[in-house]
């Protein structure tokens, strides 16, 4: 049950990084491929300890999950940038939900586990009711139908690559080394992707003393701030979701991001609607689900 606690890293550092941007307030996309291009930088050192899996098909997923990650992160970051951290991982309980059955479709074993052991298959289902219905609940003013209709892409797009993600990852034979390499060839994959329409972006904007690389202070130290967090809360993901049977665990104890956001909001006694009992519940689907996997 390693995965768990990487999980609750991992969901730590993604609320902080996903707060962030509430403060700096940066556009979703320049903010993105500056902060792909810092977590690459940041992870350079780190080569020589990365596994080169030698199947082409790995190099394939990579570019998929950059294009996924750009257009998943930029919708996140200008969520949190124009309501709060918390708005922005609305997505996860629909996330998590498509990851579950995407994988179910596609691992076989996993199907013929929960057939032939029906009281793990009840025990997930009571966890995956009681953390779904929580979040309905945790913050009444938080659900919206734009909103929805803004994070619903967003978890398609995550749910096929947490599946995607692991099929690739598992190919690798150590398990730091080829999650590190993941990382790092995602965060590549995701900033040349995003870098010609960044420049175009530029190039188009009216005032002609702007030169196309000028990087202005706010958006150097919003990108290479939220990367230091990102980059460590995507390694220890990476790690969980090889670990895991299922990549949608991983997304269910990180689902508690809303417990995380409430209490940092006490703590910091800044104006907050949540609902501290529908918190306990979403504690409590985690809490079951860790014990019917055990």
């Amino acid at each position: 049950m390693l995965w768990v606690v990487f999980t609750l890293f991992s969901s730590w550092m993604y609320c902080i990084q996903s707060e962030l941007n509430k403060r700096f307030k940066i556009n979703g996309f320049k903010l993105n491929t500056l902060r792909a291009l810092f977590s690459a930088c940041m992870m350079v050192p780190l080569i020589p300890f990365m596994e080169w899996p030698q199947v082409p098909a790995y190099y394939l997923v990579i570019i998929l999950e950059g294009a996924i990650s750009a257009v998943g992160m930029m919708v996140q970051y200008n969520l949190a940038a124009r309501h709060n951290g918390r708005i922005a991982n609305l997505h996860q309980p629909i996330s998590i939900m498509l990851t579950f059955v995407f994988w179910l479709i596609w691992d076989q074993s996993q199907r013929l586990l929960l057939i032939e052991n029906p009281d793990k298959a009840i025990g997930i289902l009571i966890a995956f009711v009681i953390f779904i219905s929580s979040l309905q609940f945790i913050r009444k003013n938080d659900i919206g139908l734009q909103i929805l209709m803004s994070v619903i892409p967003v978890a398609v797009l995550y749910a096929l690559m947490s599946v995607i993600g692991k099929i690739a990852m598992e190919s690798g034979e150590t398990l730091l080394p080829i999650a590190l390499n993941f990382v790092f060839l995602s965060n590549i994959s995701m900033f040349l992707i995003s870098l010609p329409v960044f420049l175009s972006q530029r190039m188009n904007r009216p005032k002609r003393n702007i030169t196309l690389f000028k990087i202005d202070g706010h958006l150097f130290k919003a990108a290479s701030s939220i990367a230091f967090f990102h980059t460590f809360s995507w390694v220890l993901i990476s790690l969980a979701i090889i670990l895991t049977p299922n990549p949608a665990y991983p997304g269910f104890i990180g689902g508690l991001a809303p417990v995380w956001f409430m209490i940092y909001y006490k703590i910091r006694k800044i104006d907050d609607d949540s609902n501290p009992i529908a918190g306990l519940f979403l504690s409590l689907a985690s809490l079951i689900l860790i014990f019917v996997l055990q």
